[in-house]
């Protein structure tokens, strides 16, 4: 009686399509939540803050601001989407796919373009802002202060 139903069994899968995948010539989409690797999705909107660097539990993000670079390590990355989680900016994203295989490890470096003209004189005009309302503030605070001196004497 086994050899009936092993005979059946052996016959009914000559004629099915194969269990695997022929990996080179067939890629498997990554499921919805797949981690990757992490991406700068837009070095511009990164402001260097480096939460990304404190949150990072295998220290794969080093964050350079005199520099104004951001570096990846992605063979000490863990893919754990903490640094995504952390980033206030909401710049850096985790890819579903993986990390190429290459021979020598090495880092993924992210460098800030320099700001254009415009760009310049924008955040120029917004530091005098902030100067001008903390200038401001101090103004205030010494006036309040001496108007509470005049009034205690």
């Amino acid at each position: 009686m086994g050899v009936f139903r092993l005979g059946g069994m052996t016959l009914s899968s000559l004629f099915k399509k194969a269990p695997t995948r022929r990996y080179p010539y067939e890629v498997r989409e990554p499921y919805e939540r797949t981690r990757g690797h992490v991406e700068m999705a837009d070095i511009k909107g990164c402001i260097l803050c480096g939460l990304c660097q404190k949150k990072c539990p295998a220290d794969a993000i080093v964050v350079d601001r005199d520099a104004e670079t951001w570096t990846i390590y992605p063979y000490k990355c863990i893919a754990c989407n903490s640094c995504v989680k952390a980033c206030s900016k909401k710049v850096l994203r985790m890819d579903t796919h993986y990390t190429a295989p290459m021979t020598k490890p090495e880092p993924v470096v992210y460098k800030k373009p320099p700001l254009t003209p415009e760009e310049q004189a924008e955040k120029e005009r917004k530091e005098a802002e902030r100067k001008a309302k903390v200038e401001a503030a101090k103004a205030a605070k010494k006036a309040k202060e001496d108007k509470a001196g005049q009034e205690g004497e």
